[in-house]
């Protein structure tokens, strides 16, 4: 039976306060069709936004909808017209999508745009989510990753939800002609075996968990199948993913750079879920990486996964004053909720996140908000 947290009480005053294997590091504007979860960015050389690459002192943050100023933190994603006032004596870097670098002033106010011309501006959310009758039994080892993906890598990390008092799992790959390999396991994430055949292109595949008492992650409804990105659209991932890597960024803005503005594009979305839960295995567990993950659950189809990430990110939103992540964390959560038919839980998060937009004084967003309420 899953947890239902009440919707947090809303504080609107201002706030206080391993890579994947292969590559080096491999908001998403929530553009979210009825079938998926994930915002795409317009189209730049590898980043879509601005972002804050680096805070020493205090900077302040008004978006174009938003009242008043509010505390920011180095990842921020940053759109044209949004407007940044680093306190004096403060040193604030801010990566453009160009990839140039600006200093912004300190003890003045400046647009984003005034220092990386051509940033673009925000996007209205549209939420829709993945299948969400699959990852909600925890006696069932359903399959994590890869999903319903596209992969990069031709031999990508294997993963499963771990069923308890399971001791061993039989994990095979499959077609539809039938079974490529099986193997035994005691783990439930693996590296692709190194002894049986690399992904193949133009061939869907469906990884297949069975644990020794014979639950399956067949048992999960939805038909999983995923494929290798190839050709002209791996070779531009490829560019992508290394023209990020030369930016030489901190690790957490070079993935939210990956996450937000490259992986959404080619529909990557195992390798940005890897890309985050390293960040918090790394011990960078902040609201926006948990409520990152909790979008690409949604979108997976992975409610219990996406359920958690969305708590997390909610209760570091509240405990940081982080308005922001506050009210899309209780979106996320209402939107959960009203696709799996859950009308009081919905209400009660969606109502809250209006409220928070309210507070934020972005009109545009409390109305898409309120337009999901049952």
């Amino acid at each position: 039976m899953l947890r239902h947290n009440s919707p947090q009480t809303l504080r609107p005053g201002p706030p206080r306060r391993q890579r994947p294997a292969g590559i080096k590091l491999r908001r998403s504007l929530l553009t979210l069709s009825t079938a998926g979860l994930l915002a795409l960015l317009p189209t730049a050389a590898h980043a879509g936004l601005a972002r804050i690459m680096s805070v020493n002192g205090s900077v302040q943050l008004r978006r174009e909808a938003w009242s008043e100023f509010r505390q920011a933190s180095p990842g921020t994603a940053l759109y044209g017209p949004d407007l940044l006032e680093p306190v004096r004596g403060s040193r604030i870097l801010v990566i453009c999508p160009s990839g140039s670098r600006w200093i912004v002033p300190a003890g003045t106010i400046s647009a984003v745009n005034n220092g990386c011309p051509g940033t673009p501006r925000a996007l209205k959310p549209q939420f829709g989510i993945g299948d969400l009758r699959g990852g909600s039994d925890p006696a069932i080892p359903y399959v994590i990753a890869p999903r319903l993906d596209t992969v990069l890598s031709p031999m990508p990390t294997l993963r499963w939800n771990p069923v308890a008092g399971a001791e061993t799992y039989r994990v095979s790959l499959q077609t539809r002609r039938g079974a490529l390999w099986e193997i035994e396991t005691e783990q439930t994430a693996i590296p692709y075996p190194q002894n049986q055949p690399p992904l193949n292109p133009g061939t869907l595949y469906t990884l297949v968990v069975e644990t020794e008492s014979g639950a399956s992650s067949t048992d999960d409804p939805p038909e999983l199948r995923f494929n290798l990105l190839t050709g002209d659209r791996a070779e531009a991932a490829q560019a992508d993913i290394a023209a990020v890597e030369a930016m030489d960024l901190p690790d957490m803005v070079a993935t939210l750079v990956l996450v937000e503005d490259v992986y959404p594009r080619y529909e990557l979305t195992e390798t940005a879920i890897e890309a985050l839960e390293g960040l918090v295995a790394a011990g960078c567990d902040t609201a926006k990486v948990r409520r990152l993950l909790g979008d690409l659950y949604l979108k997976s189809g992975l409610r219990l996964l996406a359920e958690q990430n969305y708590e997390t990110a909610l209760a570091l939103a509240l405990a940081t004053d982080n308005l922001e992540e506050q009210v899309m964390a209780q979106y996320g959560l209402g939107t959960l909720y009203a696709r799996v038919e859950e009308p009081g839980q919905a209400t009660q998060y969606l109502e809250a996140a209006q409220a928070g937009a309210l507070a934020l004084g972005d009109d545009t967003l409390a109305a898409a908000i309120a337009a999901e309420l049952p």
